[in-house]
This record gives C-alpha cells, sequence and structure tokens, in this order.
C-alpha cells in the first residue's frame, strides 16, 4: 500500500487515483454493448440463446431461457445451517426496510387539497450475477425491499449454467420470486428494457454486474430505471495506535478481496501504526484464497493517508465519498459529526462492514466512485415513486384565478392562461 502524508496537493493526487481506477469503460465495451442491444432488440429470444453459447459457454434453447421451479427438486446440497443464516438476514433486512416505508401527505389550504402519494412501480427486473461471481446476498439485498415496498412483478434474471446453485433455487422460492430467466450480461439488461416473446419489459431494472452490464444500464437508462452505476468496492478507514492492526489490517483486505480494482483507503496519524497495519496484511493474506487478487488490488489502489491530527480525515472522507466508511476510533462521534459523504458508516471496532454484507439488516447496494455526494443506498423507496394529486374547489380556483394568469401571461404561455381564464363565470 501506498503511503501519502498529507498536504496541500493529496486532493489532486487522490483525483488521479479515483480517475484511473474508474475508467472501466473503454470504446470497445461501450461499441460491443450498443451491437448487443440493438440485437436483442431487433431478434429477441433468438438473439438470448446466441449469446448464452458466446459468452457463457451454454447451449441453450428457447423453453431453457425461462425457469419453472415447481420442476426443480431444491433438496440438493444444501447446508441447512447456512440456509437458516440467509433466513435471519431476510428477517432482518425486512425489520429494518419495513421502516422505510413513506407516509402519504395529506395538506389543506384555501380550499385546495393537496396530496403527495406513494405507490409500487408496477415491475422491476432484478439482476443477479452468475459464473465465479455468484453472489446470494445480492439476491436477497434487492428483493426484500421490492417485496416491501409491493411491487406486483418481481423478474429475476441471472446467467445460463450448467449447474444452477442451489441455494439460488432455495431463495427464489424463499422469496417467493414466480419469475426468473437465464439470460447474462448486457442482454439480459436488454431484454428487461424491450422485451422478447419469453420476457415481458419491466420498468426498472436493479443488480450488479460486470462493466458490460453497467455499461448496459448507462446506454439504456431513460428507456427503463436503473438503480445505480456501480463501480468497482471501496472502503475508508479511520484507525490510530490504540486499535488493532490486525483487525484494521482485515478490514481492508475483506474489501480488496471483492476486485482487483476494490480500493481500501487507511487514514491514520501515526506511522508506526501504518507500518503495524501493513505487516498484518502480509501475514493474514497468505492462507486467504483470493490472494492474488488482494495483493494486485492493495499494490494498484490501496492507499494509507497519514494526518497531523484525525479531525483532517473527514476532510478526505467528504471529498473521496466512499461506499463504505469504518471509524473504529473510540471517539468517532466528533469526528462522524463532520461527515457528509459515505454510503454505509460502520462505527467502532466490532462493526465489521462484512456484517453490513450480510445481516445486520441494512442494504449493502450503496453509491461507488463518489456518487456517495448526491444519492443513497439502495432501499424501499427506489422501488417506489410519488404522484401528487391537487384538488380544487370554486372558491380556491377564484383565489387564485387572477394569479395564475398574470405568471402564465408572463412566460407567454397563452393557453395556460385561457384554460384559467376559461373557466371563470361571467
Amino acid at each position: 500500500m501506498k503511503i501519502i502524508k498529507f498536504n496541500k496537493n493529496i486532493y489532486n493526487q487522490l483525483q488521479i487515483k479515483i480517475e484511473k481506477r474508474n475508467s472501466s469503460s473503454n470504446k470497445q465495451i461501450q461499441d460491443d454493448v450498443k451491437k448487443i442491444i440493438y440485437d436483442v432488440k431487433k431478434n429477441g429470444d433468438k438473439a438470448l440463446i446466441k449469446y448464452a453459447a458466446k459468452f457463457d459457454k451454454v447451449k441453450i434453447s428457447k423453453k431453457d431461457l425461462s425457469f419453472d421451479l415447481s420442476k426443480t427438486n431444491s433438496k440438493s446440497k444444501i447446508d441447512p445451517q447456512i440456509f437458516n443464516s440467509f433466513k435471519k438476514a431476510i428477517k432482518n433486512i425486512s425489520s429494518f426496510h419495513k421502516r422505510q416505508l413513506p407516509k402519504n401527505i395529506i395538506y389543506k389550504n384555501n380550499g385546495i387539497t393537496l396530496k403527495s402519494e406513494w405507490k409500487p412501480i408496477d415491475s422491476v427486473g432484478l439482476y443477479v450475477p452468475g459464473g465465479k461471481a455468484f453472489y446470494p446476498s445480492s439476491l436477497i439485498m434487492n428483493a426484500v425491499p421490492a417485496i416491501i415496498a409491493g411491487i406486483k412483478r418481481i423478474v429475476c434474471i441471472t446467467p445460463p449454467t450448467k449447474s444452477i446453485n442451489p441455494y439460488f433455487i432455495k431463495l427464489i422460492k424463499e422469496l417467493g420470486i414466480k419469475e426468473t430467466y437465464f439470460v447474462g450480461g448486457a442482454q439480459a439488461i436488454s431484454a428487461l428494457t424491450f422485451g422478447t416473446k419469453t420476457i415481458k419489459p419491466v420498468n426498472k431494472i436493479f443488480g450488479p454486474g460486470n462493466a458490460y452490464v453497467s455499461e448496459a444500464k448507462k446506454q439504456l437508462y431513460g428507456k427503463v430505471g436503473i438503480d445505480l452505476l456501480a463501480g468497482p468496492s471501496e472502503i475508508v478507514v479511520v484507525a490510530n495506535k490504540d486499535n488493532n492492526p490486525n483487525w484494521v489490517a482485515s478490514d481492508l483486505i475483506a474489501q480488496a478481496e471483492h476486485d482487483e480494482n476494490a480500493q481500501s483507503i487507511l487514514i491514520t496519524d501515526d506511522k508506526n501504526f501504518a507500518t503495524r497495519v501493513i505487516n498484518s496484511i502480509r501475514k493474514i493474506k497468505k492462507n486467504l484464497t483470493k490472494k492474488k487478487i488482494i495483493e494486485k488490488s492493495l499494490k494498484n489502489n490501496g492507499i494509507i493517508v497519514l494526518v497531523d491530527k484525525i479531525e483532517l480525515a473527514a476532510e478526505i472522507i467528504n471529498f473521496f465519498a466512499p461506499e463504505h466508511l469504518h471509524l473504529h476510533i473510540s471517539n468517532y462521534k466528533g469526528l462522524l459529526s463532520k461527515i457528509n459523504n459515505a454510503g454505509g458508516i460502520f462505527l467502532g471496532e466490532y462493526s465489521a462492514e462484512a456484517f453490513g454484507d450480510y445481516i445486520v439488516g441494512t442494504n449493502h447496494v450503496l453509491p461507488t466512485s463518489g456518487a456517495a455526494k448526491f444519492s443513497s443506498g439502495l432501499g424501499v423507496l427506489d422501488f417506489m415513486k410519488r404522484n401528487s394529486v391537487v384538488e380544487m374547489n370554486e372558491k380556491s380556483y377564484n383565489m387564485f384565478s387572477d394569479d395564475t394568469q398574470k405568471l402564465s401571461g408572463l412566460e407567454g404561455l397563452d393557453g395556460h392562461k385561457l384554460s384559467v381564464r376559461i373557466r371563470q363565470k361571467k
């Protein structure tokens, strides 16, 4: 990990690191995705079958695109204890997200009734990555708030495979998802947007994916709603000499193992502590299955920022706007009050970020690449939309008629002015 001392040029150095890391979408990917989108829009199921063979190396027919849960034997290779942990996660996530349900507003004034009414989106598609990066937890994190919001049609879509993950099957059943398809990549996003003979289109698409999935979301946004444009995972950890270097090292490693482009940043006011953390990383990573990914991630993107006083961490955090923030220091309250830009925040030594990824109840779908400056993590509101309702009577019409005609006339909108004036009684 590269050590940088806090100075007046630090933000230029960090910006260079951020831009280099986030330049994943290249011209070739953009062009490839554009062709896939057009192909699926034009040729539908035929294109989906072709891309399954080309990209997923799986030969399928039209009937294999959809998944019939009733014909599946879900008894295979399920560890009951692991599945009980999934059920506990669903319970905790449901309990927390139910408290996010918004209330409708009714406001009456001068004979006018104004309403703000929340309603669920009609249909959503949940993309679940497959292959080497199959994460059942992502299915739960997307499905639970959709269910709580009251979505009538929830569609799950995942890349085709020769062997379906048994936990995927059990979770689909546990969550009550009745519509599932085996399509992956940009072609899946296109199919959910435009529809095919087998797959009906949806109104909004959720779920993580590779660079092709993200690029497809970017190109199709506007024709369909999307959750967010997710980049590589990231964490900022704030710690000092009073913290356990092994614990801090493990938090940095946990983020680094996601991806070679993942970023782990430590902010500390003690150079000796920084050295101890680096030594701990060397020891801990030796026996981990994703050792090579961890090494590349920390070498390319890992940073330790040395500050003169820990209070300066807030300024760096707000600039970076990390997906995850872990404040190890015991007196975190003062620092926390100065932080505005962060996705998920974890307080104290025992609050390992992994708890938020899986079990405690918050959502692990969070803004990356600085998007925490203007957006939030996934929640129930993302699966809903708000209608405004206006109801007026003759009294309120007369009260605001002249004002509305003056304002619309000033803007040169005579049709607006006429629609008010025409209702006046002679």
